[in-house]
């Protein structure tokens, strides 16, 4: 019996679009032989239809209008990989609203346009798929919607951003500034030349977003989630925090909290005997906690242009696999989500890392515990070694609490900071216990 071929349009062929591309010519008589369809790349819109590229297309495939692509009748489904909000958001309600399939590697539009994608998908009995959106390769979008869909989801958290947690490591394993690695990550391709999104933490704050969905049936719009980058990380904490015991890992948070998700996403103390603490370098790792199932462990490159386009395939396939055997309307488990609020900044209650700088004279330490007794925080422990090489210098003071309410730490570091023996800002991080 002869395959159906089934018509697939690019929008971009960057990278992840050309890697879409190879990885289907790669795999094309394997696919055949277990489904019942071709998938056959038809349209092709780039910026630049002149410029070399590193994989053959053939002459008349390539296009500068994107439009064409999205309105040619022989195109069933849509690869968007141009990025950004737009005009990745206009073409894809138009190919939905054509009743055309779309599938997307785009963190931000789903983030921040998802709503409205899904009822667009819904409405016109097409589908949406972006498993490429989170955590490029591992397979954490068809996890949570299909493999744990008798679950309900307790929490999550991971390392969702696979440039901090290079940076991280890097910083860890072989010392360094944050600039510096910093560069060294932009030289090797590991960061973007604007790396910001990334390491202010929005990138994660997106995907974090995306699984509240997911997990939990609510759309927490990534603006309201807490969100704090790794910027201000130094050498000193990261001795510090191995010293204690800890890793520092930036972590997507979210947790079932009732009224609430409680959804963050900041600089971690992690134990370094637990699984997120050893996650190097561009990996990703994401733990889920179902309700039924327990905790589940999902590990794996989280971008790059051969996982990402591997997810974009997957997608594809399936995309097609519900095209062959008949269309199916998206599952309404993706439009019907309530409209929620992330768990107040105040109301949050973990421990603490610390670290003063502060003149090297007595009764400081006192001070700063007087200040935590006023507002109910226990100190754990308390670094303090060595003495400033010049009288009246500054040396830094370490302490990790036992957990605490956020309100009330905000408030006592304020007046910490506030001491006239307290020389530079206060360096908080929240520490975290994970099974």
């Amino acid at each position: 019996m002869s395959s159906k071929s089934i018509g697939v349009g690019l929008l971009g062929l960057g990278v992840v679009g050309s890697g879409v591309v190879q990885i289907l010519r790669d795999r094309a008589q394997v696919l055949e032989r277990h489904y019942d369809f071709q998938l056959d790349v038809r349209r092709i819109a780039v910026r630049n239809v002149g410029k070399s590229r590193s994989i053959d297309i053939p002459a008349g495939m390539l296009t500068d209008d994107a439009s064409s692509v999205v309105q040619d009748p022989d195109v069933q489904i849509v690869v968007e990989v141009i990025g950004g909000l737009e005009p990745a958001r206009t073409l894809s309600l138009a190919a939905l609203e054509a009743g055309k399939d779309v599938v997307t590697a785009n963190k931000a539009l789903i983030a921040e346009h998802g709503g409205e994608l899904f009822r667009t998908a819904h409405e016109n009995n097409a589908g949406l798929a972006f498993e490429a959106s989170v955590c490029g390769g591992i397979p954490i979008v068809r996890s949570l919607t299909q493999g744990l869909s008798a679950n309900g989801i307790d929490s999550l958290y991971g390392i969702l951003n696979g440039t901090t947690n290079y940076i991280l490591t890097r910083m860890s394993d072989e010392g360094g500034t944050y600039e510096e690695i910093l560069q060294t990550a932009q030289e090797l391709g590991f960061a973007e030349a604007d790396p910001t999104m990334d390491v202010d933490g929005t990138d994660a704050a997106q995907k974090l977003s995306i699984l509240c969905r997911l997990a939990f049936g609510t759309d927490v719009p990534y603006s309201q989630i807490l969100t704090e980058g790794i910027d201000k990380i130094t050498s000193l904490d990261i001795g510090y925090a191995r010293e204690l015991g800890y890793a520092i890992k930036l972590l997507g948070i979210a947790r079932d909290a009732g009224a609430h998700i409680e959804a963050r996403v900041h600089p971690t103390l992690v134990s370094t005997d637990t699984l997120l603490a050893n996650i190097k370098d561009e990996f990703n790792a994401v733990e889920v906690v179902g309700d039924t199932a327990g905790p589940q462990v999902y590990y794996g490159r989280g971008a790059g242009s051969l996982p990402t386009a591997s997810a974009i395939v997957s997608d594809l396939i399936e995309q097609a696999d519900r095209r062959s055997s008949g269309r199916q309307q998206l599952s309404r488990s993706l439009v019907d989500v309530r409209t929620g609020t992330p768990t107040p900044k105040d109301r949050i209650r973990t421990s603490y890392y610390c670290r003063f700088t502060v003149q090297d004279c007595p009764g400081v330490l006192a001070e700063i515990a007087h200040i935590f007794s006023e507002y109910t925080i226990s100190i754990a422990t308390v670094i303090q070694q060595g003495r400033s090489e010049v009288e009246g210098g500054t040396v830094p003071l370490i302490m990790t609490t036992h957990e605490a309410g956020e309100a009330d730490m905000q408030r006592a570091v304020d007046l910490i900071g506030e001491l006239p023996t307290v020389k530079e800002t206060p360096q908080v991080l929240r520490i975290e216990s994970f099974t």
